[in-house]
This record gives structure tokens, sequence and C-alpha cells, in this order.
């Protein structure tokens, strides 16, 4: 009896121990546009439209702010007619400093959660076309 009380409390710790180490690590990927950076560039605010929601007629848009960290990643990804994969149009990334992301770029952000913060691991720029004057698809 007295054994297995004290397998039960081994397992019970061990348990604890375990998601909280995995709660710390827990990795979640935000899509959206940056919508305010703060004076000293050290956060963000994502507009992110998802879980895909309508309410009152108007798609939910939910905030997110994102600290920047020392360790953060850079990097823009776009479409390329001469891809090293050999196919054209596909798509490669770039890396970019930290002075390349602006407000109103669409980004996708890897984020660690450290309590109820959201730490940015890699900031993922999307080279968006836009269109010319000319009415042309112009690049980023």
């Amino acid at each position: 009896m007295i054994r297995k009380a004290v397998f039960a409390s081994a397992v019970a710790v061990l348990l604890a121990v375990t998601a909280s180490a995995s709660a710390e690590e827990l990795v979640t990927r935000h899509s959206g546009t940056i919508v305010a950076i703060a004076d000293d560039a050290g956060t963000f605010v994502l507009a992110e439209v998802g879980p895909w929601q309508v309410r009152k007629g108007a798609i939910v848009i939910t905030s997110r702010t994102i600290t920047q960290t020392p360790e953060t990643q850079y990097a823009m990804v776009g479409r390329t007619d001469d891809a090293p994969t050999g196919f054209p149009g596909d798509f490669v990334e770039v890396v970019l400093g930290p002075e390349s992301v602006y407000l109103n770029d669409y980004v996708t952000v890897e984020c660690r959660h450290e309590g109820k913060r959201l730490l940015a691991v890699k900031i993922t720029v999307a080279e968006l076309a836009a269109e010319g004057e000319d009415g042309e698809e112009t690049q980023r």
C-alpha cells in the first residue's frame, strides 16, 4: 500500500515538472499586420484575424502585444523567378535586421510564451505584391 502511494506521488511530481517545463517552452505562430510599435521598438501590436470569427457583421481582430528580444531572428519571404529550387515563382527567405520591420507590415511571428507575455523568437515579413501606377504588380 505504501509503495503504491510513493509511486503515485512520484508520478504526480514528474508530471507536474514536465507540464511546467513544457508550458515555458510553448511556441505558437501568429500572423497579422503590425498596427503599433512602441517608441523603444521593444514591443509591437499585431492585429491578427483568427480564428475566423464574425461578430455583429464585422470580422473579429485579435490584438496581440509581442516583445522582441536580442535573440529575435528576422526574415523576409517572397516569390522569385530564379529560386534555388528551380521553380519559377517559388518562395525564398532572406535574413533581415530588426530595422527592416515596419508599421503595417504583414508578418508571421513565432512566439515563446513566458507567463502571459509573448516573446518573439522569429519575425518573418511577407513580401506582398502591390499594384504599381501602370496597373502591374510590383514587389515591396
